[in-house]
């Protein structure tokens, strides 16, 4: 008489995708745990210089002071951002090209924005009689290469007109 002889366990197709996705999103969590945390650089506007473009549409160029808290160098790409001058949007922009944020240290860069003429006029009525204005920059620096692309930014100060 013949033994019968035990089936090999099988697992269905269903039940496989769902122990590999399960597999998967452990060890994304464990190397998302591992990666690099940045903190955000600090940027400060110290000038404010307009001209050029057209009467509509004048050309500004910022003046920014940034600060690396992080212990490497962040090379930056691109900064987009939008300025707001005493509460109103003023300008938006780009840098022109890319650099690098030394580790723990500090730099300057210029980026040109384009503001519309009735926010600089609005803006500079606002500031009449003043020597500085509140301002909020925000936006993203977006990075050369590394895992993490972007890094959103958000800061208030004042400026001197």
């Amino acid at each position: 008489m013949k033994a019968a002889r035990a089936k090999p366990a099988t697992m269905r197709p269903a039940a496989l995708r769902a122990a590999v996705l399960a597999l998967s999103a452990i060890a994304l969590a464990g190397c998302a745990s591992m990666l690099p945390k940045l903190t955000e650089p600090t940027l400060a506007v110290t000038g404010v210089v307009i001209g050029g473009g057209s009467l509509q549409q004048p050309q500004i160029r910022l003046t920014f002071h940034a600060t690396n808290p992080n212990d490497r160098a962040i090379p930056i790409r691109r900064i987009e951002c939008n300025l707001e001058l005493q509460g109103m949007p003023f300008a938006a922009g780009a840098t022109d090209a890319p650099f690098t944020l030394p580790a723990l240290g500090q730099t300057d860069f210029d980026l040109n924005v384009t503001a519309n003429i009735n926010s600089v006029l609005a803006t500079l009525a606002g500031g009449f009689g003043h020597r500085s204005v509140d301002y909020r920059v925000y936006g993203q620096v977006h990075l050369q290469g590394g895992v993490v692309r972007t890094i959103p930014f958000d800061q208030k100060g004042r400026v001197r007109l």
